[in-house]
């Protein structure tokens, strides 16, 4: 009998991206997860003033879906699907935000995405 385990793994990645004078910078760029671990992932802007953070996940061969946005004073709106107790969200002051994502499985393996914004779009219906 085979008595070596198998374990799920998730590979973490953030892109950095520029526009208009801004700068977002995410770190780790890469990282790679056993199941049930936790990754912090930190984004940046150097623009102050921006009151939303928005929080992006792309999983593999998918279009880009939107986790959670967080602002400088209203509560953290999570995307149906997404919820605070998986990913949490964090902003310590105008400019930095953090994702922890917990419990990792391997769907969670995924390109993730952070953006800044002075405006929000609120669902109709």
């Amino acid at each position: 009998r085979d008595n070596r385990s198998i374990c799920s793994m998730a590979l973490i990645q953030a892109m950095q991206c520029a526009g208009v004078g801004h700068l977002i910078t995410q770190w780790p760029e890469e990282t790679l997860k056993r199941a049930g671990e936790t990754v912090d992932l930190s984004c940046y802007q150097n623009y102050t003033t921006l009151a939303f953070m928005f929080w992006y996940q792309q999983p593999p061969k998918n279009g880009l879906k939107l986790v959670a946005s967080i602002s400088t004073w209203l509560k953290n709106s999570y995307e149906e699907g997404y919820s605070e107790a998986k990913f949490e969200i964090s902003r310590d002051n105008n400019d930095h935000s953090v994702m922890t994502i917990k419990n990792v499985t391997s769907k969670d393996a995924a390109t993730y995405f952070c953006a800044a914004s002075d405006h929000t779009v609120q669902g109709g219906g």
